[in-house]
């Protein structure tokens, strides 16, 4: 059976949404380099994901970019004349799913559809939906999202819906014992054409070739080469659907307005970069960004300790150089501290998709963003970014 969202909505686009950015020359130089060979379908998107030449697309993007939508209880559009125009541009009327048809907002047309499989943790997720998005977007097609994985795990929840993005449904089934298994398998093969990702080291070209079958994508897709293009749409997909908490929202204005820098220490099942790379990177910055008051961001506070060293005694208040633990500002839940490493100028990252979103979310223009060495870690940096020790 088909399962999904009962209504339609737009991801936030606010005034002003950027097209997918065109002619972005130095992005598209890095991007080849980074993925080790010459990506011309990836380099193309930059321009055919603008799409072109619709004028009814282009009005109803800009319908659908008021901030957000009313269907369900998402904030609304300004004025009832917004809401109709939205809901208009965007009705998800007759989609099979019942899922959420935002990109018809922004779509060209097109009969086939992507497929991408949603899975893992959240930042996991964020790169599976980008490499979707930037394709649907390129193509015309239509986007859903396979969120099975997330469904049937017993670790890892669906986060997506916190944001505000676009696709034009979901589909979810059982898959937890053999039967369920065999049939979940057998039905992705017969109506898409899968792809599975071969190598996480490269970009896999197979997917910008046009198929009979829908295409379904299979794999991780920790590339920029898959979404630079689409960044800005995507930094204004990836902000909550809902309001923030007051505390919240005032310590991301704070931190955006000051010199700050995250420090993301992971611990957990995936150990994190030694010491000796938390250390190095605080004294880099700390040369380069004078003053700058570092928050820590861990769910493991005794291997950011080891990490980190000494940090300043616990209090609300806190000052330029200063070092602290995010929670001894309050307590936050884990899309909330992610949000505010988000706001910060600056970060230091471990090897850990969550705080790599973090940092492409950063609207600093000039932010000062370090990462670990480690394989395969110059294809998720953006220019700018500093790597630290040996790219293995």
């Amino acid at each position: 059976m088909w399962t999904g969202s009962a209504t339609p909505f737009c991801g936030q686009a606010g005034e002003g949404k950027p097209e997918c950015v065109k002619g972005i020359e130095p992005a598209a130089s890095a991007k080849a380099d980074r993925s080790g060979k010459g990506i011309e379908p990836a380099a193309s998107a930059k321009a055919d994901c603008s799409v072109k030449g619709s004028e009814p697309a282009a009005s109803a993007e800009a319908a659908c970019s008021g901030k957000g939508t009313e269907a369900g209880g998402r904030s609304g559009l300004q004025g009832k004349e917004r809401k109709s125009a939205a809901e208009a541009a965007c009705s998800g009327k007759g989609t099979e799913t019942g899922g959420r048809s935002g990109l018809q907002c922004v779509r060209n047309g097109g009969n086939g559809m992507i497929v991408i499989k949603i899975g893992d943790g959240m930042g996991n997720q964020m790169y599976n939906y980008a490499c979707g998005y930037a394709l649907s977007r390129k193509t015309g097609e239509k986007l859903k999202l396979d969120i099975s994985e997330c469904d049937n795990s017993t670790l890892r929840d669906y986060e997506l819906d916190f944001f505000r993005v676009c696709y034009d449904g979901k589909e979810s089934f059982p898959n937890r014992n053999v039967w369920q298994k065999i049939y979940k398998r057998l039905r992705r093969n017969i109506l898409y054409h899968v792809i599975i990702e071969k190598d996480w080291y490269a970009v896999d070209e197979r997917i910008y070739k046009k198929t009979l079958r829908s295409r379904y994508l299979h794999g991780y897709w920790q590339n920029t080469a898959y979404f630079l293009d689409c960044l800005p749409e995507l930094r204004e997909m990836f902000v909550p659907r809902e309001p923030l908490r007051a505390e919240v929202q005032e310590l991301s204005e704070r931190f955006a307005a000051h010199e700050t820098c995250a420090i993301h220490v992971r611990g957990g099942d995936i150990g994190g970069p030694p010491p000796e790379y938390f250390r190095e990177a605080i004294r880099r910055m700390r040369e380069e960004r004078p003053g700058a008051a570092f928050f820590v961001f861990t769910n493991d506070k005794k291997k950011a300790a080891e990490c980190i060293g000494d940090v300043t005694q616990p209090g609300r208040s806190w000052q330029p150089g200063e070092i602290r633990y995010i929670s001894d500002l309050g307590t936050f839940t884990d899309k909330e501290e992610f949000l505010l490493m988000s706001a910060c100028q600056n970060q230091i990252l471990s090897n850990s998709s969550f705080s790599a979103w973090a940092a492409y979310l950063n609207r600093n223009p000039n932010a000062l963003v370090m990462v670990p060495g480690y394989k395969g870690v110059g294809q998720t940096c953006l220019d700018g970014w500093q790597i630290i020790g040996k790219e293995c």
